[in-house]
């Protein structure tokens, strides 16, 4: 079906009909084509799919009311029949969208019956009316003028900067072959007093005199504007790549870096799909804002925060880990949500920071840990064995009575410690480094395991593993998504797996979102997996449901 798709969604000669004009208002239908074949392949909601489906018709339709206005200030002798045609199309592609919405077909099926029927028609019934345009260029000139512009809203512009004026022509002769316009630069100065906008794609240079690329992206990150990067230079790829970090840390997209001399044919195929991904993250941030759901519109309070706690309105998420070896389940991660009564779920990232800044963390933490032991006792009701991990803050490290209250908690619960993994970041143990091994130590000799998160993103990784009685290292998602594209995060991850071993410690890959990762984490010899690959966090019902499921089936599927 992919590849069916793939040699189909463009353009070709071969489907030419001899109007300029007509001629281009078909490539760019083909080219939405490809368009929504590429939203379907990432997992789109139901208003993503019905707002590509409706674009679609629209341009069909737009596009038949011009071709319908050449046709009548030409010679065109089969006009009615024609537009009878066009009407029957449109009521059968509004047919086939309503059961695109109504999730009746999928946006592929939808996708293919709209090309098949172009294709048909353009070889079918347009092919005629060439032999009747000419001498008649411009009643049609004018004719055209009477009715709306067939173009679609160009949101994401495609700026070009390099002081290679040479460069700059090619890579503008690539950008017209790829369908798609431009505007060029040959300095950094000047690229910076234009209105670039976060829809937009830079192809930017490095090397440059005056401002370079560097400088470029630091006064936009400044400005808070952040487009999408495709970066190029001649420099090697370790300048390149370091450039990249560098933007992302700084929050900039940087979709793409390409040495120099660059291939036309790789440049072209990077542009497109790029351009696209730029044009399907606005669609998708307009839906979301179209569809959002409205809160207050002041933020969330310490005090509002507190009554939470006293009102125990935090709950639990978990999500699965599995062992790469056996595809048995060996343990969940516990994730904290507060079920806010006019809110609704609200997501760590809106709390977590004011619980922090108002020492609040052993209270959260107290609560957490309270809904992790229900959620173990539910889990052993059902006969799942597994382990629970659960996050412990700086706070709680400073907390020097912690071993033996969470000790004393589990035992009057009837848990054994051994139960329960508890995970902390690299920063959580800087703060204090003495009381932080007191209290380490005394976790791990009353029966708890510790595991080290986000391992690599936090200073003094080494020193951490050298003085800390971790038993699991957790390597974190930010190199895991990157290994099956990136030598570097590649690299980064066989050695800290070939360093867990050598330690003695369990691997954890976090972030874990396609079989190519799965595949070849398994070939490194990581053990245990967690990410959207394997299952989203879900409630703990919900969990023993998919447990149950993925022993009879899912793992199977690995």
């Amino acid at each position: 079906m992919n590849d069916f798709l793939n040699s189909g969604m463009q353009w070709t000669d071969k489907l030419s009909v001899g109007i300029d004009e007509i001629d281009a208002d078909h490539k760019v239908m083909f080219q939405l084509f490809h368009e929504a074949y590429l939203l379907s392949q990432t997992n789109p909601d139901a208003g993503q799919l019905c707002c590509f489906a409706v674009e679609l018709i629209d341009y069909a339709e737009a596009h038949f009311r011009r071709e319908e206005a050449i046709m009548s200030a030409s010679a065109y002798p089969f006009c009615k029949n024609h537009f009878a045609i066009h009407e029957q199309l449109l009521k059968q592609a509004r047919q086939q969208c309503v059961l695109v919405t109504s999730g009746q077909q999928t946006v592929v099926d939808f996708v293919i019956f709209l090309r098949n029927w172009l294709c048909d028609h353009i070889l079918g019934t347009d092919q005629r009316m060439a032999a009747y345009v000419e001498g008649h260029e411009l009643a049609i000139e004018e004719a055209l003028q009477e009715v709306e512009p067939l173009a679609l809203p160009e949101y994401t512009h495609i700026y070009l900067v390099d002081d290679d004026e040479n460069y700059v022509e090619l890579m503008q002769a690539m950008t017209e072959a790829a369908n798609l316009k431009s505007i060029a630069y040959t300095s950094g100065d000047e690229f910076l007093s234009a209105s670039i906008t976060e829809d937009d794609l830079v192809v930017l240079d490095l090397n440059m005199p005056g401002k370079d690329g560097i400088e470029v992206m630091r006064e936009l990150a400044d400005k808070n504007v952040r487009p999408t990067f495709i970066l190029v230079s001649g420099f090697d790829e370790r300048v390149l790549h370091s450039a990249k970090q560098l933007a992302e840390a700084k929050h900039l997209v940087v979709a793409e870096i390409l040495s120099k001399p660059i291939d036309t044919e790789v440049f072209i195929e990077v542009l497109i799909r790029v351009y696209i991904e730029c044009k399907l993250a606005r669609t998708k941030k307009e839906i979301k804002q179209n569809h959002a759901i409205k809160i207050a519109p002041d933020g969330i309070s310490v005090d509002e925060l507190r009554q939470a706690l006293q009102q125990h309105e935090f709950i639990i998420y978990v999500q699965p880990q599995v062992n790469f070896s056996n595809r048995q389940v060996t343990g969940v991660e516990v994730l904290v949500r507060w079920q806010h009564p006019d809110r609704g779920l609200v997501f760590p990232d809106q709390f977590i920071p004011l619980a922090e800044e108002h020492q609040l963390m052993s209270e959260l933490t107290d609560a957490v840990i309270l809904e992790a032991i229900k959620a173990y006792q539910q889990f052993k009701v059902a006969d799942i064995s597994i382990t629970v991990a659960i996050n412990l803050s700086a706070q709680n490290i400073n907390d020097l009575e912690l071993p033996e209250k969470l000790g004393a908690l589990l035992t009057s619960h009837g848990i054994r410690p051994e139960a329960f993994m508890l995970e902390l970041t690299e920063s959580a143990v800087l703060s204090d480094t003495s009381a932080a091994l007191d209290i380490l130590n005394r976790l791990r000799m009353k029966g708890f395991s510790l595991s080290i998160d986000d391992f690599g993103t936090g200073e003094s990784s080494l020193i951490k593993l050298y003085q800390s009685p971790f038993s699991e290292l957790k390597i974190d998602q930010h190199f895991v998504m990157r290994i099956a594209n990136d030598k570097d995060a590649d690299a980064i991850v066989r050695i800290c797996i070939l360093l867990a071993k050598e330690l003695k410690m369990q691997t954890v890959a976090e972030g874990i979102e396609t079989q190519v990762i799965w595949d070849k984490l398994k070939a490194l010899g990581c053990d245990v997996a967690q990410g959207y690959f394997i299952a989203k966090p879900m409630p703990v019902d919900g969990f023993v449901e998919w447990f149950h499921s993925w022993e009879m089936v899912g793992s199977k599927g690995i």
